[in-house]
């Protein structure tokens, strides 16, 4: 295939274009209108070769002179195809500029570059951008992750080799349809007699396909999950693909999530209470024991109820002590930074827990063993507790009162 040379005509342009802005301006209006026809040129039907124009002399005005039409041959050319000829004038209504479609990238791929990526959950554990992160991975999450939810890595920081998991956000996926995850939550594993296979047919929340009716039983086979060391009476987290069979479904499913056995173990026996020994304390014996002196130092008295704390003020008062309440009737309202420096300050350390939450007990005694303070155990919000509680902790007793025998002798004093 031959092509038109069109050198001429160019040539022919750039000799009559001088060094001014306007001849610049047009002489660059007339390539651009060239470089337009060869790369859009469409079929069209060929028209008559007319002569080359007249070279037009630098003398002569430049603002007057023709724009030169471009002479092709009858034959056809590479860029431009059959000949024709088209003029710079006829441009703007004979030709017009295909407009270019962009190929912009996949959902995925532009996800992708926010780091962001798809959770494909897997009935224990969950494949994200093409790398497998364990049910522990997953539960360690302060928040749930579905199938389906697109999450944020974090390549940076790495928890076992894996890129960590920031959060999960509002985006998804056009074309993906989730796959229907059931989770049976705290099933307890119970023996099935005469085999050696467990079984869960009751879940702690009551909540489940196993709940509906006392025959909905799954059968769960140590042998399948090797490793674990299932035993009767484990709790767990049970997950199945849910097809609309129901129980058919579930049968089919695998354990997801083991609970921690100090939380839900129920074939550990509850440990019988000590009998402790009733040791027989004459009264007058008893009432000589409460006449101790503080010599001014401080009692810490940590209680719920607010109405005796005037009272329980006249108890240290009496036994020349000074007395400091912490109030904790609000469980949210007390810190551990607030109840240990009020500890740190004080000599004794007297807890009434008939009216506090068993958290604020408990970092009571956290706190007084810390800092070595005598703490006593009051049950009662009473001057009588109260003030048997501070002769423990003054004697180096232990925390809880005996025998519940001796406090109600001396409350009918």
């Amino acid at each position: 295939m031959q092509l038109y040379d069109y050198r001429h005509e160019l040539i022919e342009l750039l000799e009559n274009t001088s060094n001014d802005q306007e001849s610049l301006k047009q002489t660059l209006q007339s390539l651009t209108t060239v470089i337009n026809i060869l790369n859009h040129y469409e079929d069209g039907t060929p028209s008559p070769v007319t002569k080359r124009p007249k070279r037009i002399p630098h003398s002569e005005n430049k603002a007057k002179r023709p724009t030169p039409r471009i002479r092709q041959a009858s034959h056809s050319s590479l860029l431009t195809g059959p000949a024709h000829e088209v003029t710079t004038s006829s441009l703007s209504h004979s030709v017009t500029p295909e407009p270019v479609t962009v190929e912009t990238g996949s959902q995925k791929e532009r996800l992708a570059a926010d780091d962001l990526y798809l959770v494909h959950r897997k009935l224990s554990g969950a494949e994200i951008n093409h790398r497998y992160y364990n049910e522990a991975l997953i539960h360690s999450l302060h928040f749930p992750v579905e199938d389906g939810d697109i999450v944020q890595l974090d390549p940076q920081q790495t928890v076992r080799g894996l890129p960590s998991i920031r959060r999960v956000t509002a985006d998804h996926l056009d074309d993906y349809e989730p796959e229907k995850i059931k989770v049976i939550e705290y099933a307890e594993l119970t023996s099935v007699p005469g085999s050696d296979v467990l079984q869960i047919n009751s879940t702690l929340k009551g909540n489940s396909i196993l709940d509906e009716a006392s025959a909905n039983t799954i059968v769960v086979d140590p042998f399948k999950f090797p490793g674990r060391n299932l035993k009767a009476g484990m709790v767990i987290d049970y997950a199945y693909f849910d097809h609309g069979n129901g129980l058919e479904d579930a049968k089919n499913g695998s354990i997801r999530w083991i609970h921690e056995k100090q939380d839900f173990d129920t074939t550990k026996q509850p440990a019988k209470p000590k009998q402790v020994k009733k040791v027989a304390h004459p009264r007058h014996d008893y009432e000589k024991k409460l006449d101790y002196d503080l010599k001014q130092r401080i009692v810490l008295v940590i209680t719920g109820d607010r109405e005796r704390s005037q009272e329980l003020k006249a108890v240290v008062d009496k036994h020349h002590g000074l007395y400091h309440a912490l109030d904790a009737s609000m469980e949210d309202k007390v810190s551990s930074s607030k109840m240990k420096r009020e500890i740190r300050d004080a000599d004794f350390v007297v807890v009434c827990i008939d009216k506090i939450h068993h958290r604020i007990s408990q970092l009571a005694n956290h706190h007084a063993k810390r800092y070595e303070k005598p703490l006593a155990i009051a049950n009662t919000t009473t001057n009588t507790a109260v003030e048997r509680a501070i002769a423990r902790a003054l004697n180096g007793d232990p925390a809880y009162a005996q025998t519940s025998e001796d406090l109600a002798n001396y409350e009918k004093k």
